[in-house]
């Protein structure tokens, strides 16, 4: 077995740049000797900090708490380094856990759109709805998209927009006309600051362009009137397939709920 080793070697063991070598010793992390030339030498011991040091970096610790582990270096510290060790890796599970689950919904979601009825008003019922959402007022439909991730960048949660059907617009009728108000997208209960109602709710879904969604809005409005409803509250216009998941005008889907009661 080779006695020493010189920079480049190390460098290509690691994968690592050989300036990261020369500024780990320059911080004192490690301490290679030096040949007659005044070249680098690495010895076994040298290759036992590195990994220390490598396993260190996956945890997110600077070179100062290194430094501090390896001048402090005991079973104990080696135990609770462990441990440090063993709580990231669950912490990345439940993260990948987390993004599997929602993957897989959003999977269903999108197969769950080849049942729909498509150009029929309906009556469904929904559960209480918690949202968080941005009031702004809407004047073009490319203005939507960059407001829900205005609204989404402001939020804890990792939103994902291939496949989220979580998100949408207010509508209001305001001086016989519908006005886009705000964006919203559905979280957690502690999180929200806005809620969609439980009850019943006339639905109308749609494929394709969006030229069609104010017209359907009067449409919406006197089937509702002609089958003795009440409209209760604003029109909620949800995009389920949109230009995230497809380049096909045709394959758009769009979906508009507004809350209903009977007269």
């Amino acid at each position: 077995m080779k006695k020493y080793y010189k920079i480049n070697e190390i460098a290509k063991l690691y994968n690592i740049k050989t300036d990261s070598l020369r500024y780990y010793e320059e911080v004192g992390l490690i301490c290679p000797m030096r040949s007659k030339s005044n070249y680098r030498l690495y010895t076994l011991n040298d290759i036992y900090i590195l990994n220390i040091i490598r396993d260190c970096l996956k945890l997110g610790y600077d070179t100062s708490q290194i430094k501090e582990y390896l001048d402090n270096r005991s079973v104990n510290n080696t135990i609770a380094f462990l441990k440090e060790e063993e709580e990231l890796i669950q912490r990345q599970i439940r993260d990948l856990q987390s993004t599997l689950s929602s993957i897989q919904t959003r999977i269903e979601d999108l197969d769950r759109t080849k049942q729909i009825d498509f150009n029929t008003c309906k009556i469904e019922a929904y559960p209480k709805r918690y949202c968080r959402y941005l009031k702004e007022k809407i004047d073009q439909d490319e203005k939507i998209d960059f407001l829900l991730t205005k609204l989404s960048e402001s939020m804890e949660e990792d939103i994902s927009v291939l496949g989220n059907m979580d998100s949408g617009s207010v509508v209001e009728y305001k001086n016989d006309e519908f006005v886009y108000t705000s964006v919203f997208i559905l979280t957690q209960e502690e999180k929200h600051d806005f809620i969609l109602d439980e009850g019943i709710y006339c639905t109308y879904t749609y494929s394709g362009e969006y030229d069609r969604t104010n017209q359907l809005f009067y449409k919406m409005k006197d089937w509702i009137q002609e089958h003795n409803y009440i409209i209760e509250g604003p029109f909620l216009e949800f995009l389920l397939i949109d230009i995230h998941e497809t380049k096909k005008v045709e394959e758009y889907i769009t979906s508009i709920h507004v809350k209903v009661k009977p007269r």
